[in-house]
């Protein structure tokens, strides 16, 4: 459980300054550099919308583990991993979609932000109940791994969204004292979006070999 919690987590911070970067910052960072005058501001904003981020994905991983169980009810995978394979094919598939550069956004208005920093977890809230497409894949993962124990996936879930928590934190952090020309280079979010890819690509052949030796 240990080694599966430290994966996630370090996933967790390789892929939030990934790709799903590129939906929340456009909203969230601007926020701060316009009503923030320093880092301690921005690191309040950062640290109240990861909250939010961070329950909303505990939520999902157990239920997606709750869902995951009431299905291995009919289909256990030592019977059959069909379902395990299918998880693994999904995650592979966007790790590709997102190394070719394909977006998967989730709009989300922007009338929230004009409420305070308090409407800050909602706007977490709400980035973590409809999450992007990567995030999903992960979940996906997560039920999978959790062996039909809700707990699990909980914890697994806030695990890896204590680790997208980071590249909020700091960037909302240094938004009041650096300039936000420094978060565009577009290299920069190519090369985190190749290696968020690379990252789902792994974790869905490490799936496919727990499945295969379930099954042989």
């Amino acid at each position: 459980m240990l080694s599966n919690a430290l994966r996630l987590l370090l996933a967790g911070f390789t892929m939030g300054w990934g790709p799903c970067l590129t939906y929340t910052a456009p909203l969230l960072l601007p926020y701060i550099g316009g009503t923030k005058t320093n880092w301690k501001g921005g690191l309040k904003v950062g640290l109240v919308f990861s909250i939010g981020r961070l329950l909303a994905l505990a939520i999902l991983g157990g239920l997606a583990t709750v869902a995951f169980s009431f299905i291995n009810q009919f289909f256990p995978p030592q019977k059959s991993g069909w379902l395990y394979l299918v998880s693994a094919s999904f995650m592979i598939t966007i790790g590709i979609l997102i190394i070719l550069g394909k977006g998967f956004k989730i709009d989300i208005g922007k009338s929230i932000l004009d409420k305070g920093t308090t409407s800050m977890f909602l706007f977490g809230f709400l980035m973590g109940i409809a999450p992007c497409v990567p995030y999903v894949a992960i979940l996906t993962y997560i039920a999978c791994i959790a062996e039909n124990a809700v707990l699990s996936g909980i914890l697994y879930a806030a695990v890896f969204a204590a680790g997208t928590a980071i590249a909020p934190i700091v960037l909302g952090t240094l938004m009041g004292i650096i300039p936000r020309k420094l978060f565009k280079p577009a290299k920069w979010l190519r090369a985190f979006q190749v290696i968020c890819g690379v990252v789902l690509i792994l974790f869905g052949f490490q799936l496919t070999y727990y499945v295969l030796i379930l099954i042989i």
